[in-house]
């Protein structure tokens, strides 16, 4: 049995037991029902950015569908946060050790930041954005079925704003703020009419600009839409601007589609 079909069988088994039918999920999620679908028959898996409100909709944890219902073992799979941050000062060490003009040094940090639409440097000297790069790494762990603590994750990481993105994929309670339809009901109404996929769009997360690859120091309304295509959209709103972007898996090909005043 392939790892696809387990995890769409639990996604499948996981909706039909808290009474929820396809179009009820696709409408909770803001996607298509195909897409749901698609899960289900382990043809595709859902986007990775998603995955934390496919778990809240099913009542279960990211680990548990990437898992398809097992119980992850602790055991071995512990995240070594001390491991990430001295990966993460090796990648810059590159520059010291080869030289900046050399082709390996130049070679590896172009596809760092082509993947992750980026610039590694830059953000590896603002303390801030090496946070992000640190937390980025660890979300990836724990989507993996790796695990770390509420604790740990304190002791190595300074900032709210990323300590409250990480505590909800590691299921704490997260300090994120949230934008619902109730409150700005005419922002999300010019969001609805944007794509026919956001018609269902009713809340928006407080992401830091630099975790979207946006301005540093400025927060956004965010965030992201699968569809039944090999992208999804991401949407940032600020003060005065909605943004709409699309990208492939891990945020690669970042694209602007849609740029208006609010």
């Amino acid at each position: 049995m392939s790892k696809n079909y387990k995890i769409g069988k639990f996604i499948q088994s996981q909706r039909k037991a808290i009474g929820l039918t396809q179009s009820d999920l696709s409408e909770i999620l803001s996607i298509s029902p195909q897409a749901i679908s698609k899960w289900e028959t382990g043809e595709t898996l859902p986007d990775t950015a998603i995955l934390l409100n496919l778990a809240e909709a099913l009542e279960t944890t990211v680990d548990r569908i990437l898992s398809g219902g097992n119980i992850v073992a602790k055991k071995h799979k512990k995240i070594n946060i001390p491991n990430i941050i001295e990966g993460l000062q090796s990648i810059h060490n590159l520059k010291i050790h080869f030289g900046k003009n050399s082709t390996f040094y130049q070679g590896a940090i172009q596809g760092i930041n082509e993947k992750m639409n980026i610039d590694f440097e830059k953000y590896y000297e603002d303390e801030y954005s090496k946070e992000v790069l640190l937390a980025e790494v660890i979300i990836q762990y724990l989507m993996e079925g790796f695990t770390t603590t509420k604790s740990e994750v304190d002791v190595f990481v300074k900032t709210d704003k990323m300590r409250g993105i990480i505590y909800k994929y590691i299921g704490e309670e997260s300090s994120m703020k949230q934008l619902t339809y109730d409150e700005d009901p005419a922002l999300f109404e010019t969001i609805r009419k944007l794509e026919k996929e956001f018609a269902e769009i009713s809340i928006l997360y407080e992401l830091p600009g630099v975790y979207i690859s946006l301005d540093k120091g400025k927060n956004y309304w965010a965030t992201q839409v699968e569809i039944d295509q090999d992208f999804c959209y991401g949407i940032a709103v600020d003060e005065s601007t909605i943004k709409v972007f699309t990208y492939g898996y891990g945020g690669t090909n970042l694209k602007l589609v849609h740029e208006i005043k609010r």
